[in-house]
């Protein structure tokens, strides 16, 4: 399949928009290959929404595991947000491309909620580490306060390096080819 790439600028050669290639040739094959994913993509956004809904609502729920998985839930619908859609309009439009500045902010929202993701997995084996080698000292080393400190150095670590990561990579000049598979 040809893609024009007429679309750079003149004076830098740098690439404006990108251009997804196609997943298949045979008409039927894109639109199951569009119900499948949408319907996990439901699934996920119902899970970790009635899970996060369960956590909060219950308050037999307010320990720090339980935080803690809350916050993966919320990352989770996150995380497949910012991808899912995009993917799911390229698979049953005609408009397979995505702007530089698009492409730029998928890839931030998509670094920031995975490096957030590790970071709270780093935080939650913490929070087991605590809760195995000194079981009787658990409540107090693992206050609310310290959850949300976890929580919260977590998510900024991540807005953080995603940014810079972000800003990084699109500092750069792209210059063809624009088709991305």
């Amino acid at each position: 399949m040809n893609i024009n790439c007429s679309l750079w600028q003149e004076n830098s050669l740098s690439v404006k928009r990108f251009a997804f290639a196609k997943f298949s040739e045979v008409p039927g094959e894109c639109f199951l290959l569009f119900t499948i994913i949408l319907f996990m993509f439901l699934v996920s956004l119902t899970g970790n929404a009635l899970i996060t809904f369960a956590i909060c609502t219950s308050p037999a729920l307010h320990t720090p595991m339980y935080f803690f998985l809350a916050n993966l839930s919320l990352l989770e619908i996150g995380y497949t947000c910012s991808v899912i859609p995009k993917m799911l309009q390229s698979l049953v439009s005609e408009d397979r491309g995505i702007s530089r500045e698009g492409c730029a902010t998928q890839m931030f929202f998509f670094s920031f909620f995975g490096i957030t993701e590790c970071c709270l997995l780093a935080a939650m084996a913490f929070d087991r580490c605590i809760a195995i080698c000194a079981p009787l000292h658990y409540a107090t080393r693992m206050s609310h306060g310290v959850c949300a400190h976890l929580a919260i150095v977590s998510w900024g670590m991540g807005c953080i390096v995603g940014l810079g990561q972000t800003n990084f990579i699109f500092s750069l000049n792209f210059c063809g080819p624009c088709e991305i598979d």
